[in-house]
């Protein structure tokens, strides 16, 4: 099996996140709270500006981009959620990089990044159908919290999700990757 290695998107790598994004949404548009034809309006500007106001992280394999997730900053960026603190966001893995471990790396890469910055928790929402989604969290060592939200998309359809939570400061929390 190839080897997986995750790295961190700098600015100058907006293409690769422009490419990985869109093949997310090609292969999973509704694990998404945007749509495909919203993103590939997106100019080289916000591709950039979106890489350089919250980590981004690609997973390659035989030098392929195979993978996404992103962690933002609610508390930085103000507006809706301000108070949540670090929030996974965006993960996707392509169906054939799946079981190769490319999504244990691409959320330590996240937990990594979150422990820098000394937060204690990480927290994302997770489609409420998506059971596979839930039991790789889960898996991962996050936790439902109870909270439940109705995500309105870009294109105005919506869905429930469901909030996880992850302490980072359990031992779990280092034991996965």
């Amino acid at each position: 099996m190839t080897e997986v290695v995750v790295t961190r998107l700098a600015v100058d790598d907006w293409a690769v996140g422009r490419a990985v994004r869109l093949a997310a949404l090609a292969d999973a548009p509704e694990a998404f709270g945007s749509t495909m034809a919203r993103e590939l309006a997106f100019d080289e500007a916000e591709w950039r500006r979106r890489i350089s106001t919250a980590p981004s992280f690609v997973a390659w394999r035989s030098g392929e981009p195979v993978g996404l997730v992103g962690v933002l900053n609610r508390a930085e960026l103000g507006g809706q959620g301000a108070n949540r603190g670090w929030e996974l966001v965006s993960m996707w893995v392509s169906p054939e990089a799946r079981g190769t471990g490319a999504a244990d790396l691409l959320v330590s890469a996240v937990v990594d990044a979150v422990k820098a910055a000394h937060a204690d928790q990480v927290t994302l929402w997770v489609a409420a159908d998506n059971a596979r989604a839930r039991a790789f969290y889960v898996r991962f060592g996050f936790m439902p919290t109870g909270a439940r939200q109705e995500f309105r998309r870009h294109d105005g359809s919506v869905f429930d999700e469901d909030e996880l939570s992850l302490d980072l400061r359990s031992d779990q929390a280092t034991s996965n990757g």
